[in-house]
């Protein structure tokens, strides 16, 4: 990353050239925040999060992967690949992986290789499995873009939520193409018959152009892995232009959109931050930041180039390098919507806040110099940003202050006056799944008001088609992150559960998910602050009970009408769904009057449908745009908690979609304003807490056929009626099913939670009456358990 003469290597080279620079003692992070050393590397380059709590990080010269277990610390070697690595700024440079990596084990690779006694930059993808790649999967995306001068390689890697794969290239120190010259002269970046000095974007499957691109057409053509095309021809893979060395960019994960920023290294004057935006012209070699090269404000710099978002100056720092978006509600509210970004001579970091504004004389933090790369990992309890100090061969990471969740006073339910959706990846605009290892922090009222008082939201959570098998976890922004689950999926599923998750002042939940998928969120209700008695919102569990059953003939005890016949115009939603009107006030124990609500186990039963399908209850001639339950085409049974609205009539209405039947089961109902105030039955949220887990031995140990086991769950008190939790098969041996049922009672004719065949990983929650303070566990064949609590009734 040179400034001037790039033949002749600077003190400020020092990031890449191995000299490094005095260790400056590092300065206080933020009030609360913590800076800590995590592990020593030969010239670290690049820091990537991995999903299944791991992280990767390249040494440049060495041509090793490394892979760190984040809860372990371990530290083993994923490859060792051949890299060019003789002079200055070349090596192993940038690595990402894959949307779908849980289901694919597909990575990428940003390396100098060796060319014929020359050495040339190359973007590889490769096969990982477990922490081993497979170095003889090598498939070849771009190649031969040149490494001249041995600076300026650029040498990042990211897959955009477009679904392509971006490369940042640097203009090579010295012209390629050989008819300029070095440094200032070098006009590479200006020359769009070569790759470099640019922002590169193709499919990441093939290394073609990708659709978009600025150039097409018979002036154009693939630069790929000639490096240098024709002189009359464009290149095709070209996204944007008019960069020096663009070593690090980043991706903002709190948006569907392709929003990045780019980190240019400049020459003399400045250094930048720009916007991504194709077909972008950021002006080297004839500028640096708003200005013509060599010049500072005021100036007057050429018409038709993108201006930086911001840009510094020699004062300020020497070279700028890695630069990361902080994940929105994982930090404090402060820094959502910021970008942190650094400068790799004087080890600076600052932040540029939600409104564009950088205090420069106020950086985030100051440490070595040589900070070569960031990024935000997830591990236990939350999120931190590890860095890369290439001149001191270390990786640190900084963890903000995070509180524990904690729980909140008595709560009583609050129904929406019909289900809401709150979030659909797949309705964003554009669409775009969350990827694997990230969160997002979503506003649950984005269509409904939000109520005062609100501490937590009746939710249910669907996650549709993962890449990879799957879970996620909601909780509390800005609380640490439960080692706990609320939805769990195999790789193609279509899978939905309820869960009361914990909300913020705001309304807000904070959504985790382990694999690239795309999750919708609907709202049913809230349970809002009660700090006395009170008439409605009140739970009274039952024992549970079956109400109907769809395979059974219609009778007394199974007492359901059709209503709507398929193409009826009437259906809300596909011709294919068929309504069911159910009564159920004054049936099993729910009262005739005096009961707002029904909580129910809805069990699906699919047998060799050919396509997906869904489940939605609503209150007896009520609509909704929402689903409860969804089924997998083929043979299928899935099971889901709904609390849903009694109708005037005191029934619910079953709409059916590619789905042959249901079973109903009733395990309480909430009170309406008619009932005497009470505090029984109050809901009381507690930290999403592990109670059982036979996989460890935890609470019991593995069910076997017809096995039991009695479970206290000792973080709630010996006094509540009810417990909220959600139970998990991991995994299945088996077609089975699994009971919840109140200590001392016996088996009854329900089941929480069913699997269809072996190897699944499902989950249910679970509203259960409590006999002695405890519950029983039944399943039907051998299994693994998984028992998250979340809260309980009064």
């Amino acid at each position: 990353m040179r400034r001037l003469l790039s033949l002749v290597p600077l003190a400020i080279s020092s990031l890449l050239v191995g000299v490094a620079a005095a260790p400056q003692a590092a300065q206080a992070v933020p009030a609360g925040f913590v800076d800590v050393e995590v592990m020593s590397a030969s010239r670290p380059t690049a820091v990537e999060a991995l999903p299944g709590s791991r992280m990767v990080v390249l040494e440049q010269e060495s041509g090793k992967v490394l892979v760190r277990d984040t809860v372990t610390g371990q530290v083993s070697t994923a490859a060792d690949l051949d890299v060019c690595a003789n002079r200055n700024e070349r090596g192993l440079l940038g690595f990402t992986h894959d949307p779908s990596f849980s289901a694919t084990g597909r990575v990428y690779v940003f390396a100098t290789r060796s060319a014929g006694g020359d050495c040339v930059n190359r973007v590889s993808a490769f096969t990982m499995v477990g922490n081993t790649i497979d170095v003889a999967s090598e498939q070849i995306l771009l190649d031969n873009i040149s490494s001249i001068n041995g600076n300026h390689n650029g040498g990042d890697l990211e897959v955009g939520n477009d679904g392509f794969l971006y490369v940042s290239t640097g203009d090579a120190g010295r012209d390629p193409r050989g008819n300029s010259g070095s440094a200032g002269s070098n006009d590479a970046a200006q020359d769009l018959t070569i790759l470099n000095g640019k922002i590169l974007r193709v499919d990441r499957l093939t290394g073609a152009p990708a659709p978009g691109n600025p150039f097409t057409g018979p002036t154009s053509a693939r630069c790929a892995t000639r490096g240098v095309a024709s002189a009359i021809t464009n290149c095709q893979e070209i996204f944007s232009w008019g960069l020096r060395n663009p070593f690090r960019f980043a991706f903002d994960p709190n948006t569907s959109d392709t929003r990045f920023f780019i980190n240019d290294v400049g020459q003399g004057t400045f250094e930048e931050v720009n916007d991504g935006i194709a077909g972008a012209n950021y002006g080297w070699n004839s500028r640096e930041g708003s200005c013509p090269r060599g010049e500072t404000p005021p100036c007057s710099g050429p018409g038709d180039l993108t201006d930086p978002v911001t840009s510094y100056g020699r004062s300020v720092g020497t070279f700028i390098t890695a630069g990361g978006f902080i994940p929105d509600g994982v930090w404090p509210a402060e820094y959502d919507g910021g970008y942190l970004f650094s400068d790799g001579g004087r080890g600076r970091m600052w932040l540029l806040d939600a409104d564009g504004d950088v205090d420069y004389d106020n950086p985030f933090t100051t440490t070595s110099a040589g900070l070569a790369d960031m990024a935000f990992i997830a591990e236990p309890g939350g999120y931190s940003l590890y860095y890369t100090l290439n001149g001191s061969g270390t990786v640190r990471k900084i963890t903000a202050p995070t509180a524990d969740a904690e729980s909140p006073g008595p709560a009583v339910y609050a129904p929406l006056p019909s289900p809401e959706r709150a979030f659909d990846s797949r309705e964003q605009s554009p669409p775009a799944p969350i990827r694997g290892g990230q969160t997002r922090l979503i506003d649950l009222g984005t269509v409904t008001a939000v109520p005062d008082g609100a501490t937590s939201a009746l939710v249910n959570v669907t996650v549709d088609r993962p890449q990879g098998g799957w879970f996620a976890t909601v909780w509390e922004p800005r609380t640490t992150r439960p080692a706990t689950s609320n939805v769990n999926a195999l790789n193609g599923e279509i899978v939905a559960n309820s869960s009361v998750v914990p909300v913020d002042a705001s309304g807000a939940m904070l959504l985790f998910v382990e694999s690239t998928s795309d999750v919708i969120v609907d709202v049913s209700g809230y349970f809002v602050d009660s700090a006395g008695p009170a008439s409605a919102g009140r739970f009274v569990p039952t024992d549970p009970d079956r109400l109907i059953d769809m395979r059974e003939p219609i009778g007394s005890t199974n007492d359901h009408t059709r209503t709507l016949s398929p193409g009826d115009a009437t259906a809300d939603g596909p011709s294919e769904v068929t309504r069911h009107r159910v009564p159920v006030a004054g049936k099993l124990d729910v009262p005739a009057s005096g009961a707002s609500s029904v909580a129910v186990i809805v069990t699906a039963l699919s047998n060799g449908t050919a396509e997906a399908g869904w489940v939605r209850l609503t209150a007896a001639g009520q609509r909704a745009g929402t689903s409860n339950l969804n089924t997998d085409a083929g043979f299928d049974q899935r099971n889901n908690l709904v609390v849903v609205e009694l109708g005037t009539d005191g029934s619910i209405d079953v709409d059916l979609f590619k789905t042959d039947q249901v079973l109903i089961d009733v395990v309480g109902w909430f009170t309406d304003d008619s009932q005497p105030p009470s505090t029984a039955g109050r809901f009381r949220l507690v930290p999403p807490t592990r109670v059982a887990d036979t996989r460890v031995g935890l609470g019991f140990g593995p069910l076997g056929a017809d096995g039991t086991a009695e479970l206290d769950p000792a973080v709630v008190p010996a006094s509540a009626s009810a417990l909220a939790q959600n139970l998990t098969v991991a995994p299945a041996t088996t077609l089975s099913y699994v009971t919840v049922r109140p200590t001392g009672t016996d088996l009854p004719e329900v089941s929480n939670l069913n699997s269809t065949a072996n190897g699944q990983i499902r989950a249910a929650t679970a509203f259960t009456r409590l006999g002695d303070g405890s519950e029983t566990v039944f399943s039907l064949f051998p299994t693994q358990l998984v028992v998250d609590v979340f809260g309980y009734f009064e």
